[in-house]
């Protein structure tokens, strides 16, 4: 007979099942009923491992063992089975999630915030930009490109007040976005990437330069609730990195920044210009 399949094993090693008890969880799936000398000879496993096992398996209703001399032992349907792993799966997960967002509330704040985080790759990105979204109580504004929509797909958030800005040439995609967050809380714009890279009045003659450079897909700045910040700059590689910090500063001057370009973005209002680049153009 073949051995247990090892995939076999890290799949109920995933669902809360030790190595002994999977290996014998397996072999009593396919012995139909079996002594413990037997599951010995064929797993290789210590008896008092085997006998463990078994127990464990009993207490958590995957095996039943029958009142007989030398004692032989059954196991439940492998789909009773994993329904009932799923479901202490489900318990535990539920009673988990209520004890931390217990401690998040009694969150203990260092005295010494760090002003920038990194966090790389796009699974981490992409788990960042949800988790931001589904915590907020408040307010979220955020400007994002392309490269990034596929991580708010499908993501719900409370009735808060949402300013979405999205750099994008997608025909519809406005009228999908305000379908994903209706309501009068939520105000939603796309900007053509060619909008997006009109370079704002008295811009340095270095703009050219910096627009040679630009990805604009790779664009996101994010701010939750004034307290949380992610921000990628549009001139990113394609290894790309964001930007994270709760430094109150820097929160509050990046929505400052932003206020000032994202109405340019939306209403066509230029940054008003200082006094000393007006006589500069007049010379």
């Amino acid at each position: 007979m073949e051995s247990i399949p090892a995939s076999l094993v890290k799949s109920l090693n995933d669902l809360g099942l030790s190595n002994n008890e999977a290996k014998v969880y397996a072999a009593l799936v396919l012995y139909d009923n079996a002594e413990a000398k037997d599951l010995v000879e064929y797993l290789s496993i210590s008896k008092p491992s085997v006998y463990e096992a078994l127990d464990n398996l009993a207490e958590i209703g995957l095996a039943v063992k029958r009142i007989s001399k030398p004692a032989r032992y059954s196991a439940v349907s492998p789909q009773m089975a994993i329904d009932l792993l799923m479901g202490n799966h489900k318990k535990a997960a539920d009673l988990a999630l209520v004890a931390l967002e217990k401690l998040e509330t009694e969150k203990v704040q260092t005295e010494k915030e760090e002003a920038l985080w990194t966090i790389y790759g796009d699974k981490s990105i992409e788990y960042k930009i949800r988790d931001l979204f589904g915590k907020a109580k408040s307010h979220i504004r955020c400007m994002i490109g392309e490269r990034y929509l596929p991580f708010i797909e499908n993501i719900q958030i409370k009735d808060i007040s949402l300013l979405l800005i999205v750099i994008s040439d997608q025909p519809g995609l406005e009228r999908k976005l305000r379908k994903q967050f209706p309501g009068k809380n939520a105000n939603i714009y796309v900007i053509s990437s060619e909008k997006f890279a009109v370079p704002p009045p008295f811009a340095p003659p270095e703009f050219e330069e910096i627009q040679k450079l630009m990805r604009v897909e790779n664009t996101l700045e994010l701010i939750t609730d004034d307290e949380e910040l992610l921000m990628i700059p549009p001139f990113f590689s394609s290894t790309v990195s964001v930007l994270n910090t709760r430094n109150k500063g820097a929160v509050l001057q990046m929505k400052l920044f932003s206020q000032f370009n994202w109405k340019r973005l939306i209403d066509g209002e230029d940054f008003p210009v200082p006094p000393h680049l007006h006589k500069k153009k007049r010379t």
